[in-house]
């Protein structure tokens, strides 16, 4: 099914209906993630056509339009694999992922918060991230309730991480803490970026897919047309 490493292969005479954010179903076992026609080097995949596997449609918008960008843009500009890249946002046991779905909660409070001197006004009519070297810097800069956001770290376990990938997805979540490891997300109204202590080392991933973080935020940056602020805490006192 797979073509060599990458786990991408070329789907000819599908189902039209079929778009690039669909995940769909092959037998009992397997699942896949419609990648849409901007897979690199296409020359290279397997193509297997649609009369000869039966394949059916699990879910729409699985992920958006705007994370499959990410992917593709990661996959280009870091010269690794779709495999690589894609267990940054989904995880591989997918029927677990769809498990945890849960329905958009609408709320319309308004709050603020503060990093060291830097107060943030936010609200729930869009998303706010904001990025931390790590969850020490969290724990010492962070001392509000901590009931109106979610912190979002790689030690977190599995069924964690696709709750709150679902909270992010559909909106529930709108300011979400996070340090360098879980900036991959299907964001639904993203606005504002905040990077705190950008100058630190470990903000560049040293094992592929290589990146550093900065650079990735650029891009969210400009596919969700979104405002990015760096906040040094050497500017603050």
């Amino acid at each position: 099914m797979y073509a060599w490493f990458d786990k991408v292969f070329l789907l000819n005479d599908a189902d039209k209906k079929l778009k690039a954010w669909d995940l769909i179903q092959n037998w009992e076992w397997y699942y896949f993630l419609v990648l849409g026609e901007e897979i690199s080097f296409p020359e290279v995949y397997n193509t297997i056509y649609s009369s000869d596997i039966n394949f059916t449609k699990v879910y729409s918008w699985l992920l958006s339009e705007k994370a499959i960008e990410l992917i593709h843009w990661m996959v280009y500009e870091r010269y690794t694999t779709y495999k690589n890249v894609i267990k940054f946002f989904l995880d591989s046991e997918t029927e677990k992922l769809l498990a945890k779905e849960i329905k958009v909660n609408k709320k319309n409070k308004s709050y603020s918060t503060t990093i060291w001197e830097y107060n943030i006004q936010w609200d729930w009519s869009h998303q706010t991230l904001i990025v931390l070297p790590d969850i020490r810097s969290y724990k010492n800069i962070i001392w509000e309730n901590k009931n109106n956001w979610i912190f979002l770290y790689s030690l977190d376990t599995q069924n964690i991480k696709n709750t709150n990938r679902w909270k992010i997805k559909t909106g529930n979540e709108s300011l979400i803490y996070t340090t360098s490891s879980e900036i991959f997300q299907d964001y639904k109204n993203l606005k504002e970026i905040f990077f705190i202590e950008p100058q630190k080392w470990y903000y560049a991933a040293q094992q592929d897919p290589r990146y550093k973080v900065g650079t990735v935020l650029e891009k969210i940056w400009e596919n969700y047309k979104a405002k990015i602020t760096t906040i040094n805490s050497e500017e603050l006192f």
